[in-house]
C-alpha cells in the first residue's frame, strides 16, 4: 500500500510539471512567432527601402544628364549667336541688323520660351543654326 500512496502523491507533481512544461514551450513557441513577424516586416521594410533607393539614384541620374544636356544646348545657342552677331558688330553699331542675326535670336528666344515652358525634364528643344 505504501506503494500506491507513494504514487498517487506523484500524479499532482507530474501533472504540474507537465502543465509547467507545456506552458514553457507555448511560451517559446509564441515568442519565436513574434520574432520571425518582426524579422519578416524588417524584411519588407529594408526591401522596400532598396528599392526608393534605387529609384531615387535613377531619378538623380536622369537629372544630372538633363541639366548635361541643357547646359551644352545652352552653350550651342549662345555660340551660334555669338558668332551671328560678330559678322555684323559693325552695323550693329549703328543698330542695324542682318536678317541672319534677327534669325538667330528669334530662334533662340523660341528655344528659350520652350525650354521655360517645358521644365527641366522634358526634351531639349534642338539648337541649330539652320532655320
Amino acid at each position: 500500500m505504501a506503494v500506491m500512496i507513494g504514487s498517487a502523491a506523484m500524479v499532482p507533481f507530474a501533472k504540474s510539471s507537465g502543465v509547467k512544461l507545456g506552458y514553457e514551450r507555448g511560451l517559446a513557441a509564441g515568442r519565436a512567432e513574434c520574432q520571425q513577424d518582426t524579422i519578416d516586416e524588417l524584411t519588407v521594410l529594408i526591401t522596400s527601402s532598396q528599392y526608393l533607393v534605387t529609384t531615387a539614384h535613377t531619378a538623380s541620374q536622369q537629372l544630372a544628364k538633363t541639366i548635361s544636356d541643357r547646359q551644352q544646348a545652352d552653350a550651342t545657342s549662345t555660340r551660334e549667336l555669338r558668332h551671328a552677331l560678330a559678322l555684323t558688330a559693325a552695323e550693329r553699331a549703328q543698330c542695324r541688323f542682318d536678317a541672319v542675326s534677327l534669325r538667330h535670336v528669334e530662334s533662340a528666344r523660341d528655344r528659350a520660351a520652350a525650354a521655360a515652358a517645358g521644365g527641366i525634364g522634358s526634351a531639349m528643344p534642338t539648337a541649330s543654326g539652320h532655320e
